[in-house]
């Protein structure tokens, strides 16, 4: 653990209960977009390096996103 998370964590310690599990819902929150965005991409890179797609348009149509 970094010194700045242990510091974090420190004061959050020294917060009401009701403070300390907000702030533990937003952490583990934070956390579990950071694995939902990295597991997206490394699928999106995957994809268009096996040759999926050839262009963004073709990426997002077959995403269901509008193409720009």
């Amino acid at each position: 653990m970094t010194a700045l998370l242990e510091r974090a964590i420190a004061k959050a310690s020294a917060l009401p209960e009701k403070e300390q599990e907000a702030i533990g819902a937003l952490i583990l929150e934070e956390i579990a977009d950071i694995h939902a965005y990295d597991a997206l991409h490394d699928r999106a890179h995957s994809e268009i390096a096996a040759g999926h797609f050839s262009t963004l348009k073709s990426y997002r149509s077959r995403r269901g996103r509008k193409a720009k």
